[in-house]
């Protein structure tokens, strides 16, 4: 689960200090750009630069398009040669410590930016080769197809595009880091494709086991100098496709030393032990880090791979000592006050009008769905943890997401949830249909269950998957809020 981890990531990179002997990687790259044309989309405002990470902890800046249509960046890429995007414009920048890149964007022919500078021949060559047709994501996906049947479909379409980029290099002669790039991609583009199709093997209940014997072959491509953004979605396949293998096969949990077993002496290794870490990160669990930070230490060395999680850990620590920042933000955004965001974010007031109802007291909210095994699991728990406390003190309320209204009543039948002092709540008598996903969005919320911890002042101390009923930390972080 990913929420408001974007907000956090954003934050990831701002004051980075490059550790001693990476001082050469924290060099500042500067992409600086001009849009021409602006007339054709007026309502283009600005520009967003993406720093490639785990999914959902992106490293996002935004800067705003001048009058005379300039715009830049300036950051620290953390590595020998890292791969970057400007949103929707250039999807494929490599930059290099140091260097100083001007993309120049025409809004009458968005396929072809003009990239100049330093590295800016290796840019334009790139670009023509992702945005000039040589370039396709492999897309073979046969979720009935067996092992070898699905891999020889989709070595073949590899070859296809093999020839492809032979073509291009033939035809434009870019040079070596330019044929070492492309090759690069399409290589990690082949087992992206090849563990998604593990995944969805492994969805099915089918032993996927034989594909962990590719896991050697890996690592040409997560040992290079380059990061190539790709690298992260490669290996959220393999962490994904490994769990599934694992708790099929041991029918038990796929937890941070199972990770370090299976990949022990890969090169994949940090990017898979940086899986669970991140997730913890994101539900506000911050004892992976605290508990084996020397073991953090000795995998996770590579600076554009460590920087960013510790950045987030000291984040989550900050914000659950004072989290009064974050939850204005998870309320009001970027709005200086609740008067203010009622006019500007409209479907919030759902929200509002629920925490002016209980002021003054603590508050716990469930947000789940009728088709949710891991929210059903959740429902006896949940009237344990009422019995604790007064409803004088502490609110609970549970709000079903969904529109299936006859199947909501069967569930609080089925648990008898009604008169156990839970306000239960079905989404569409709380908020719109469309209200209910924005808030959802705005609080980064794709995945349920998912909880909030609001206290006595309205300030939201915690919130994520693991505030669960059955976790006994709930119960210790509402104790505090009653002292």
């Amino acid at each position: 689960m990913k929420h408001l981890c974007l907000l956090f990531a954003i934050l990831s990179f701002l004051g980075c200090k490059a550790q001693k002997g990476h001082e050469d990687l924290a060099k500042e790259v500067i992409i600086s750009g001009r849009v021409l044309n602006r007339e054709v989309y007026p309502k283009e405002k600005e520009v967003k630069l993406e720093i490639p990470y785990l999914s959902g902890l992106e490293t996002v800046y935004t800067s705003p398009i001048a009058d005379d249509g300039t715009f830049c960046f300036r950051f620290s890429p953390y590595a020998s040669t890292r791969e970057v995007a400007l949103r929707n414009y250039a999807e494929h920048l490599y930059v290099h410590p140091g260097d100083s890149l001007h993309v120049e964007i025409d809004f009458n022919d968005l396929l072809h930016p003009r990239i100049t500078g330093t590295s800016g021949a290796l840019n334009q060559y790139m670009a023509l080769f992702t945005e000039g047709g040589y370039y396709r994501r492999l897309s073979s996906y046969n979720r009935e197809a067996p092992f070898d049947e699905f891999e020889k479909e989709l070595k073949t379409e590899y070859a296809s595009l093999l020839e492809r980029r032979a073509d291009f290099l033939k035809e434009h002669s870019p040079g070596a880091e330019v044929e070492e790039y492309t090759a690069d991609l399409l290589l990690i583009d082949y087992y992206t494709a090849l563990f998604g199709n593990a995944i969805s093997q492994a969805a099915d209940g089918k032993d996927v086991s034989g594909y962990k014997a590719l896991l050697p072959e890996l690592d040409p491509v997560f040992s290079g100098k380059t990061v190539f953004s790709g690298l992260f979605s490669l290996a959220a396949n393999v962490y994904i496709f490994l769990y599934f293998e694992h708790t099929r096969r041991e029918k038990s949990d796929f937890d941070l030393a199972n990770v370090i077993e299976v990949s022990k002496d890969r090169a994949i290794l940090p990017y898979l032990y940086l899986q669970p870490i991140g997730t913890s990160l994101c539900d506000n669990d911050t004892t992976y880090i605290a508990d084996h930070r020397s073991q953090f230490d000795s995998i996770v060395q590579a600076p554009y791979l460590r920087q960013p999680m510790l950045k987030l850990y000291q984040d989550k620590v900050n914000y659950l000592k004072v989290p009064q920042a974050i939850s204005h933000y998870m309320l009001y955004g970027d709005n200086a006050d609740e008067a203010t965001a009622r006019e500007k974010m409209p479907f919030m007031i759902p929200v509002y009008n629920l925490l002016e109802k209980y002021a003054g007291k603590v508050i716990y909210v469930d947000f789940w769905g009728v088709i949710c095994p891991p929210c059903l699991a959740e429902m006896e728990p949940l009237k344990e943890l009422r019995k604790r406390y007064s409803p004088d003190d502490v609110v609970m309320a549970s709000i079903c997401g969904g529109r299936d209204r006859e199947a909501y009543h069967k569930i609080l039948e089925r648990f008898s949830l009604r008169g156990k002092n839970i306000e239960c709540i079905y989404s569409e008598d709380w908020a719109t249909s469309d209200d209910y996903h924005r808030i959802m969005a705005h609080w980064n919320m794709h995945s349920i269950p998912q909880f909030l911890l609001i206290n006595r002042d309205g300030i939201i101390v915690d919130y994520g998957g693991l505030l669960r009923p059955s976790n006994p930390q709930t119960v210790v972080k509402i104790d505090a809020l009653l002292k």
